[in-house]
C-alpha cells in the first residue's frame, strides 16, 4: 500500500509540473513564476522549501542525541535566518527586479563580482540538494526494500524530471500541496505518540533543554564554538537562492516581505514538532539504528499503516519541496549569471530550454555528491558554510549603503571563501569525497577544520570589505572640499 501511495503521490507531481509548463513562455516564467505569487503562495513556498530533510530527519535525530543543543541550527537558527531574509533582503531584492540575487551584484558592483558570487554560490546549492537527495534515497530504499544506492537513483530521477518540466510555478503549486501534507503528517505523528502512553513529558531532563553544546570529549564547548554554531545557519544560509527565488516571484516588494515573515513563523511552529519528538523519544528510551533514521523508525513503531503512509508522504514532501527549488536555483544562477553574459543574443525560448538543460545537469551533479555517503546533517553543515560569508557581507553593504565598490565586494568574497575553504575543513571534505574516508586525519593542521572557522570567515570578509572600500573610495576634489567646509 505504501509503495502504491507514494507512486501515486509522485505521479501527481508530474501532472502539476506538466500543467505549469504550459504557462512557461519566457525566462521569468521559468525561474520566478512570472512574478505572480501572492502572500499565501510566497509564505507556503518559502516554508516548504526551507523545511527539508534536515528539518525532519536530521533535527529530530540530533535533538534525541544532544538535546536542544542539537536543534540550535534547526529549527531555531534557520528560523532566525528567515526573519533576517524578511527584514534585510526580501523588500530590497524584489524592488530591484532581479532574477537571482547574483544579478544584484552586477547592478550594484559590476560584472566581475557577479561571476565570483555565482561561482561561490553554486557549490553550496549543489551540496544542499545532495543532502535532500540522500534523504530521498533512504526513504525510497526503506519503502521498496531496494539498496540505498538504487533508492537514491530512483528518487533523483523523479525529482529531476518534474523540476525540469515545471519550473518555479510548478514547484510553488506542489509546495502548497507538499506543505499541507507535511504539516498534517507531523501533527498526526505527534498526536499518536503522545496518546500512546509510552512517552512521559516529565521524564525530559533539564540537561536535554540546555542549548549549550559539548565537544567530542564531553567538555562544554567554547564561546567561539557556540557562536560559530549559531552563525552558520543564520548568516551562512541568508543568501540561499533556493529561498530567495520564492520571494523574487512575489507580485510586489511588500508581498515578498510579508510572505517571508509568515514563513518564518510557520517554520518555527512546525519545526518544533520534530524537536519535541526527539526530546520525548530520548527521555523515554526510544532508540533508532541511526541518527537520520530516528523519526521514520519512530513513525513505523507507532503509526498504523494508513497513518504511516501519510507520514512517509510528509517526509517525501519535505524533501521534494527543498530539492526541486535548489536545482532551479543552481540552474538560474548558472544560466543567468555565467552563460548568458557570453551569449547575449539567446532568444527567450532558447533561455528556457537552456534553463531546463542546466536544471537536469544540476540534478546529476547533486546525485554524484549524494552518493559520497556523507550524512544529511553533515552535508547541510558544509553547504551552509561554503563560501557564503563574503557574499553575505557584500550583499548587505550593497543593499543598504552606498559604501564600497566592486573591489571591496571582490575582496570580501575572496577573503571569506579562502578562510571557509581552509578553516571550515572544506578541503578535507572535498578530498574525502574523491579519495576516501580516512584521508582527513592525515591532512596537516592548516587543512583541517578549526574552531570558529565561519566566525573568522565573516570577520575577515567584513574587515576586507571595509578596508578596500576606504582605500579605493574616490577622492573628493579640493574645490568640493572647500565648498563643503564653507
Amino acid at each position: 500500500m505504501l509503495i502504491w501511495a507514494l507512486a501515486a503521490y509522485l505521479a501527481l507531481q508530474f501532472v502539476i509540473a506538466w500543467m505549469a509548463s504550459r504557462t512557461i513562455k519566457v525566462e521569468d516564467d521559468y525561474f520566478v513564476a512570472g512574478r505572480r505569487l501572492g502572500v499565501f503562495a510566497v509564505a507556503m513556498s518559502v516554508f516548504a522549501t526551507w523545511f527539508g530533510a534536515e528539518s525532519v530527519m536530521g533535527a529530530s535525530g540530533a535533538i534525541a542525541s544532544q538535546g536542544l543543543a542539537g536543534g540550535r541550527a534547526d529549527p531555531f537558527g534557520y528560523t532566525i535566518c528567515l526573519i533576517g531574509m524578511a527584514t534585510l533582503l526580501a523588500f530590497k531584492l524584489r524592488e530591484a527586479g532581479v532574477l537571482t540575487f547574483v544579478d544584484f551584484f552586477k547592478q550594484r558592483f559590476g560584472p566581475v563580482s557577479e561571476k565570483i558570487a555565482a561561482v561561490l554560490t553554486i557549490p553550496t546549492s549543489v551540496i544542499w540538494a545532495s543532502a535532500q537527495l540522500l534523504a530521498m534515497g533512504e526513504i525510497v530504499a526503506t519503502v521498496s526494500g531496494l539498496p540505498t544506492g538504487a533508492g537514491l537513483l530512483i528518487g533523483a530521477a523523479i525529482i529531476i524530471g518534474y523540476t525540469t518540466i515545471g519550473g518555479l510555478l510548478g514547484d510553488v503549486i506542489t509546495d502548497i500541496v507538499q506543505g499541507g501534507v507535511l504539516i498534517a503528517g507531523l501533527v498526526l505523528l505527534m498526536i499518536v505518540v503522545v496518546m500512546s502512553g509510552d512517552f512521559d513529558f516529565a521524564k525530559i531532563t533539564p540537561d536535554q533543554l540546555s542549548l549549550s553544546g559539548f565537544d567530542e570529549e564531553g567538555n562544554p564547548e567554547s564561546l567561539l564554538a557556540t557562536l560559530d554554531t549559531w552563525m552558520i545557519p543564520i548568516l551562512g544560509s541568508l543568501v540561499a537562492q533556493e529561498a530567495i527565488s520564492r520571494f523574487l516571484g512575489a507580485t510586489s516588494p511588500s508581498v515578498a516581505r510579508r510572505g517571508c515573515f509568515i514563513a518564518a513563523g510557520l517554520y518555527l511552529v512546525v519545526g518544533s514538532i520534530p524537536a519535541m519528538l526527539g526530546l520525548l523519544g530520548a527521555a523515554n528510551g526510544f532508540q533508532a539504528e541511526s541518527q537520520d533514521a530516528y523519526l521514520p523508525e519512530l513513525a513505523q513503531a507507532y503509526l498504523d499503516p494508513v497513518l504511516y503512509v501519510i507520514l512517509m508522504g510528509a517526509l517525501v514532501s519535505a524533501i521534494l519541496s527543498t530539492v526541486d527549488t535548489t536545482l532551479l536555483a543552481i540552474s538560474a544562477i548558472a544560466t543567468r549569471n555565467l552563460i548568458e553574459p557570453f551569449a547575449p543574443g539567446i532568444p527567450e525560448k532558447g533561455k528556457v530550454a537552456l534553463g531546463r538543460v542546466m536544471t537536469a545537469f544540476s540534478g546529476v551533479v547533486a546525485l554524484g555528491v549524494a552518493a559520497s555517503g556523507d550524512t544529511i546533517k553533515g552535508l547541510v553543515e558544509v553547504a551552509s558554510s561554503f563560501g557564503s560569508a563574503g557574499i553575505v557581507v557584500a550583499l548587505l553593504f550593497g543593499l543598504h549603503t552606498r559604501f564600497g565598490n566592486q573591489m571591496a565586494a571582490i575582496a570580501s568574497m575572496a577573503t571569506g571563501a579562502t578562510i571557509s575553504f581552509f578553516g571550515n575543513g572544506v578541503v578535507g571534505w572535498v578530498l574525502e569525497l574523491f579519495i576516501g574516508e580516512d584521508v582527513y586525519e592525515t591532512l596537516p593542521w592548516y587543512l583541517q577544520e578549526i574552531e570558529g572557522g565561519f566566525v573568522y570567515a565573516v570577520l575577515g570578509s567584513l574587515a576586507a570589505y571595509i578596508t578596500v572600500a576606504i582605500l579605493t573610495a574616490p577622492k573628493q576634489p579640493a574645490d568640493a572640499r572647500a565648498a563643503d567646509g564653507a
